[in-house]
C-alpha cells in the first residue's frame, strides 16, 4: 500500500474514533462497539474488493497488552486512597474475586460437559470469560456517580489482576494447584515491593528532572516494567496499579528525605500533565486494537449457531453470580452495577495466548467476539437506563437587580 494512503487511513481511523467517542457519550453506547463494527465493515469491504491487507500475527496481542497497561494506569491515576475508602476497597476486591471464581466454575462446568475436556483445560478456557474488562468499564464509567465509578474501577482492576494470576497459575500448574497458588502469592508479594520502588523512582524523576521530553519515556518505562514482570512470572498488573495509585496519593512519599525537596505544587501540575498524556495515548492504542480486532473477524464466522449458543450460555453464567454479588457483597442496588461487568480486551488476549496443546478442538473463536459484543450491548442498556439527568439551569438575575441601590438618606 502507498505511504500516502497509509497515512490517510491511520489518521482517519483516529479521527473517526474520536467522533465515535463523542457519539457514544451522547447516545450511551460504548465506543468499543462502534470500533469493532468499523473493523468488521473494513474487513467486509476489503474482502469484497479483493484488497489484501496483511496483519502481523503478534500485532493484536502487543497492542492489547500495551492498551491494558495504559488503561489500568489511567484508572489508578484517578483514584484517591484514604482510610475512609478501606471498606470500598475490601468490598470491590471481594466482589471481583468471588465473581471471578463463581463465573469460572460455571463456565468450566459448561465447557467440560459439552466438549468432554479435562477439568484443567476447561478452567483455562473459562477463566478469561470470568474477567471484567477494565478496558471497557473505565471509559464507560465516566457517566456514573463518583462513588459507583470508584467501585467499578477498583472492581474491574482487581478482576483483571486476580484473573490473570489465576490464568497463568493454571497454565503453569501441571496439575499441582496448591504449589501454583503458593507461587502466585509469592509473585504478588514481590510485585508489590517492585511496584512501590517503581513509584518512588517515578515520583523522584518527576520532581527532579526538568527536561522537555520525559513523560513518554516514563510511560514506556512502566511498559518495560510490565514486560520484565511477565518474563519473571510476577504480577505485572499489580505493579502498574501500584505505580498509578501511589503517584496520585503521594502524601507519604513527599515526607521521605530525598523526595522531600522540590516544589509539591509544581509536582501536582506535572502529574496532571502525565494524566492527560496517558489518557491521550490510551485513546489511540485502544482505537487501533478494537478496530483491528473487528477486522480479524469475518462476518460469516459470527453466524455460526454453535458460537451463538455457547456465547449466550456463557453470558448467562456471568450474569447469575453478578446479580447475587451486587446485592450481597457490594451492598448496592442491582441497577446499574449489574451491567458494568463486560468482557473485552483481557478476555481476548488470554484466549489468544492459550498454547496449541491446550486448545479445545472445535471451540469457535467467534464465541469470544459474541460474548464481548453481547456484554457491550448489556452495558449500553445499563448506560441508557441510568442516563445522568441534566442539571437544572439557574435563572439569570435581572439586570436591574445587579445595579447597586443608593443608600437611603436619613
Amino acid at each position: 500500500m502507498d505511504l500516502a494512503w497509509t497515512l490517510v487511513i491511520l489518521s482517519t481511523v483516529v479521527l473517526v474514533s474520536y467522533v465515535f467517542d463523542q457519539i457514544g457519550k451522547r447516545l450511551c453506547i460504548p465506543s468499543v462497539v462502534l470500533l469493532i463494527i468499523s473493523g468488521m465493515a473494513i474487513r467486509a469491504t476489503t474482502d469484497a474488493t479483493g484488497i489484501a491487507v496483511p496483519m502481523p500475527e503478534q500485532l493484536l496481542p502487543v497492542l492489547g497488552t500495551f492498551g491494558l497497561i495504559l488503561i489500568v494506569l489511567e484508572g489508578a491515576l484517578d483514584l484517591e486512597l484514604t482510610w475512609k475508602k478501606s471498606g470500598l476497597i475490601s468490598r470491590t476486591f471481594l466482589s471481583a474475586t468471588l465473581g471471578l471464581m463463581a463465573t469460572a466454575f460455571l463456565c468450566a462446568a459448561l465447557l467440560q460437559s459439552f466438549f468432554h475436556v479435562s477439568t484443567l483445560t476447561a478452567w483455562i478456557y473459562a477463566t478469561p470469560f470470568a474477567l471484567i474488562s477494565s478496558a471497557v468499564v473505565i471509559p464507560a464509567a465516566a457517566s456514573l456517580h463518583p462513588r459507583l465509578r470508584e467501585f467499578v474501577i477498583y472492581e474491574s482492576s482487581f478482576s483483571d489482576i486476580v484473573g490473570v494470576l489465576l490464568f497463568y497459575a493454571l497454565l503453569g500448574s501441571q496439575g499441582d494447584l496448591a504449589g501454583s497458588a503458593l507461587q502466585s502469592a509469592l509473585s504478588v508479594a514481590i510485585s508489590i515491593v517492585v511496584g512501590v520502588v517503581a513509584a518512588l523512582t517515578l515520583y523522584g524523576l518527576i520532581k527532579h528532572i526538568d527536561t522537555h521530553v520525559r513523560f513518554l519515556p516514563m510511560i514506556f518505562g512502566i511498559a518495560l516494567l510490565y514486560g520484565i514482570g511477565e518474563l519473571l512470572h510476577l504480577a505485572p498488573l499489580v505493579m502498574v496499579l501500584l505505580v498509578g495509585l501511589l503517584l496520585n496519593n503521594n502524601r507519604w512519599m513527599s515526607k521521605l528525605p530525598y523526595l522531600r525537596s522540590g516544589d509539591q505544587e509544581e509536582f501536582d501540575i506535572e502529574l496532571d500533565t502525565l494524566k492527560h498524556l496517558t489518557a491521550e495515548f490510551t485513546f489511540v492504542v485502544r482505537t487501533f486494537f478494537f478496530v483491528l480486532l473487528g477486522y480479524s473477524i469475518r462476518l460469516v464466522e459470527l453466524l455460526d449457531p454453535l458460537a451463538w449458543g455457547l456465547a449466550l450460555v456463557i453470558v448467562a453464567c456471568c450474569i447469575v453470580p453478578r446479580l447475587l454479588l451486587v446485592r450481597l457483597v457490594a451492598g448496592e442496588k442491582i441497577d446499574p452495577l449489574v451491567w458494568f461487568a463486560p468482557r473485552g480486551l483481557v478476555t481476548i488476549l488470554l484466549i489468544l495466548s492459550i498454547p496449541a496443546g491446550l486448545k479445545i478442538e472445535g471451540f469457535p473463536f467467534a464465541t469470544v467476539m459474541l460474548v464481548v459484543l453481547i456484554w457491550a450491548l448489556l452495558l449500553t442498556i445499563g448506560l441508557i437506563r441510568n442516563r445522568p439527568e441534566e442539571l437544572p439551569v439557574e435563572p439569570i438575575p435581572e439586570t436591574e437587580n445587579l445595579v447597586p441601590q443608593p443608600e437611603s438618606q436619613a
